[in-house]
């Protein structure tokens, strides 16, 4: 977002419904997202995200390493999903992040970075940060420095949704989501937009061709 451009109302992901009754014979058709996470954390911030309407989202935590989770992701491409994403930590290494995106472009599938790891990405739900981690361990430190009574295993999306917002521009103006992740940064405010952005799968289809 431009440093001069108007601030977007909240936006609620979670829970909105319409009660609004659909003309006889009509069915929405939706986009389905596949999401495949490193852990427990992710997979439970994600899971959070499910509405009943908007994107479908199917969300698993392969017991994998990241290069496997990437190659697990291409293998399970289908006309199932119209797009299927890794939510995966940089834990600092650059050689990592290399053969990460390589491996994305060969199984075609999209990667939301996250250096060190996503729990900078939930500090920016409530704070802006821009001064490097020496490690993981570090980023999770100050994340319950700000959030005592967070924890990885009982995260919910429902505690940070109202920073939603906040954490897309901040991560926004930290990286553009493309190329080598700097530390710290985050790539995860681009699959929330895609998932928001979600729409009709029809029109979906008529777009990519």
């Amino acid at each position: 977002m431009p440093p001069n451009s108007p601030k977007r109302s909240k936006q609620k992901v979670g829970r909105e419904t319409s009660l609004a009754r659909r003309p006889g014979g009509s069915r929405e058709e939706r986009i389905s997202f596949l999401l495949l996470c490193e852990g427990k954390t992710e997979k439970n911030y994600f899971t959070g995200m499910r509405a009943r309407r908007g994107v479908q989202l199917a969300v698993d935590a392969p017991k994998r390493d990241h290069l496997s989770i990437v190659r697990e992701a291409g293998g399970r491409r289908s006309d199932e999903y119209d797009e299927i994403w890794c939510v995966l930590d940089t834990e600092l290494d650059e050689r990592l992040v290399r053969d990460l995106v390589q491996e994305a472009r060969r199984s075609e599938v999209k990667l939301a970075l996250t250096s060190p790891s996503f729990e900078f990405w939930l500090i920016l739900h409530t704070r802006e940060h821009n001064r490097p981690f020496q490690s993981a361990r570090a980023a999770e430190k100050e994340l319950k420095a700000i959030r005592p009574n967070w924890s990885k295993a009982a995260t919910k999306f429902e505690d940070f949704e109202d920073g939603l917002d906040d954490a897309c521009d901040r991560a926004r103006k930290l990286h553009n989501g493309e190329g080598l992740p700097p530390n710290p940064s985050s790539a995860v405010w681009r699959l929330v937009e895609a998932i928001r952005g979600g729409g009709d799968r029809t029109a979906a289809a008529a777009v990519r061709e």
